[in-house]
């Protein structure tokens, strides 16, 4: 009974919320793995980006941002659209998410303001998770964050498929057969099968599992072959 009434006492004493030092929860939430962090300011500085966010944008986690910006690294097309939503993000104070692939990666990235003491107000949080980071979340999907529509994309190794060949090969990657694609795509049996040749030597598949778990582990959609390349576009065929 003793220790009963000690643990109610604790509980009834507790501070809600907890008074914590201030960098504990940023210190936790910028060094657990798999999870992206940045703070970006509409100046287009990069005053702070974890290690995971250096590797999946920047290409390296040992990038050095100091004193950088977005435009160090990045196209214009890729800041030109972050700065819209940052600068939407700071105005409405009210957060917003895009799903992005970016350097190969699909990346589900939503902005946050930052809650100031005092003015400038114009810096987000940037969180983002991977494509299998957050599908394996629904609580996060769960969740009505107005969506900024990515007019771009960067798809790594993928860039060198032209369009066409990106929807075949996204179509063959969520398990439909060469005839199926041919209906879809109103091409011929024998042109997926050229595509697919293509598509397996361009980017050195060994088969149609290795297809598939390509498109799988990127999130690959069809609809991702009509976006435009960050960088000059592939040949069309």
């Amino acid at each position: 009974m003793a220790n009963t009434d000690a643990k109610t006492e604790r509980i009834q004493s507790r501070v809600d919320p907890p008074d914590f030092g201030k960098n504990t929860l940023w210190d936790a939430l910028s060094r657990t793995p798999g999870v992206g962090l940045s703070v970006i300011d509409v100046h287009e500085r990069l005053l702070f980006v974890n290690a995971v966010s250096r590797e999946w944008f920047l290409g390296s986690a040992d990038a050095d941002v100091d004193g950088k910006s977005m435009r160090d690294f990045h196209p214009d097309t890729f800041v030109d659209e972050r700065m819209d939503m940052i600068q939407q993000v700071v105005t409405t104070s009210k957060p917003m998410s895009i799903d992005h692939i970016y350097h190969g990666r699909r990346i589900k990235s939503t902005l946050w303001p930052m809650a100031d003491r005092k003015p400038p107000f114009d810096r987000v949080i940037v969180v983002s998770l991977t494509h299998a980071g957050w599908s394996s979340h629904p609580v996060v999907n769960a969740i009505p964050f107005e969506t900024y529509e990515t007019r771009f994309i960067d798809l790594g190794p993928l860039n060198v498929l032209t369009k066409r060949e990106v929807e075949v090969m996204a179509l063959l990657g969520h398990g439909l057969s060469v005839p199926q694609t041919a209906k879809i795509l109103h091409r011929s049996v024998k042109t997926i099968e050229r595509h697919k040749s293509a598509i397996s030597k361009k980017l050195n598949l060994s088969g149609q599992s290795e297809l598939v778990m390509t498109v799988s582990s990127m999130g690959l959609e069809v609809s991702d072959a009509m976006l435009t390349r960050h960088e000059m576009d592939a040949e069309e065929d």
